[in-house]
């Protein structure tokens, strides 16, 4: 598939085979990304300052911020993966090949299997790395559906564990956001149950 252009405002980022590389993915200490696998210091980093995940700028500089979503999420109240500007999440739904729904499975190999070979490379740490119990929970599952849900950027609050660090973005009150499908994927019976449950948007 050709890649969707990239837009003015982000033609500055490294890319990939024609996609921009997001500022919260995994490298190869040549650039290569491990897409789908996210850098953790990264995204802590990008949710406690309030930056794109994308191109790592500043939210502020938008009236509004977008979080890309899935059924569960909203049954647990924040999304785990930092905020985007509304231009940079209209091109990630475009080059994503799980949020255009070119992907119906999410992957099987965790990054664990994915080092390069070279002992100087930081892919060599990767494999003492224990995978997120999110990770290893959706390794090789059907995927699930992908809701973006626009709100104002003043509404940006963290959820945080009772241990003080951040755990996500909370989702926040229905009366202010705008919540669209982006992907159908290939729900299971939670899933069906929390979109009704939740009134999300089904078409």
């Amino acid at each position: 598939m050709t890649p969707p252009p990239v837009p003015a405002l982000l033609a500055n980022l490294p890319t990939w085979r024609g996609i921009v590389v997001p500022y919260v993915t995994l490298r190869h200490d040549d650039g290569t990304p491990l897409l789908g696998e996210v850098n953790r210091p990264r995204l802590a980093e990008c949710l406690h300052d309030a930056r794109c995940q994308l191109c790592h700028a500043p939210l502020k500089t938008a009236d509004a911020a977008v979080l890309m979503a899935r059924p569960m999420d909203f049954g647990q109240g924040y999304v785990n993966e930092p905020a985007q500007h509304p231009w940079c999440a209209a091109y990630a739904v475009k080059a994503c090949p799980m949020l255009s729904g070119r992907l119906d499975r999410n992957r099987v190999r965790l990054r664990s299997s994915h080092c390069c070979g070279d002992p100087g490379c930081v892919c060599a740490e990767w494999a003492k790395q224990e995978p997120s119990i999110d990770a290893q929970i959706r390794a090789g599952q059907p995927a699930s559906p992908w809701f973006s849900v626009r709100f104002p950027v003043t509404a940006y609050t963290l959820r945080r564990s009772a241990r003080g660090p951040a755990k996500g973005v909370a989702l926040p009150d229905r009366s202010i956001t705008k919540i669209r499908l982006v992907s159908a994927g290939r729900p299971d019976r939670v899933d069906l149950t929390r979109i009704l449950l939740f009134d999300l948007p089904w078409t």
